[in-house]
């Protein structure tokens, strides 16, 4: 496998655990990552906000509702959202199948953290 990049089998990599949240790591470079949830019927992460993560989420199996800023969204196979930083958002397999979402995570950049992996990557102490 390249170190440039990556082929990933989503069904095969998927989980679900009987935890709050089944989240399995896919990729971290940078400010940039990804993994995906695998949700149990009924089974349910709470409202929460990142201040300074944007997301996306791509519904890859099953179906459930999402919770934006309070509203209830059902969502099937083949749907994506995205999330900017600091809105409110929870998901709960409202389905009677297993529910498979991948999500897209990027951090906001600041000035300080961009200069901070420019000297580590100049100095060869490059970091994700």
């Amino acid at each position: 496998m390249s170190a440039r990049w990556q082929i990933f089998h989503l069904s095969q990599l998927a989980r679900y655990d009987e935890l709050p949240l089944t989240n399995v790591p896919l990729f971290s470079e940078e400010d940039f990552s990804g993994c995906i949830l695998g949700f149990l019927p009924g089974q349910e992460l709470p409202l929460h906000a990142h201040a300074h993560e944007h997301e996306v989420f791509d519904v890859l199996q099953g179906q459930g509702t999402m919770y934006l800023d309070g509203t209830a969204i059902e969502l099937k196979a083949g749907a994506a959202v995205f999330v900017p930083a600091g809105v409110q958002h929870g998901f709960k397999n409202t389905g009677t199948d297993r529910w498979l979402v991948r999500a897209t995570i990027q951090q906001r950049t600041y000035a300080r953290h961009a200069i901070r992996r420019a000297i580590a990557k100049r100095l060869g102490r490059a970091r994700g």
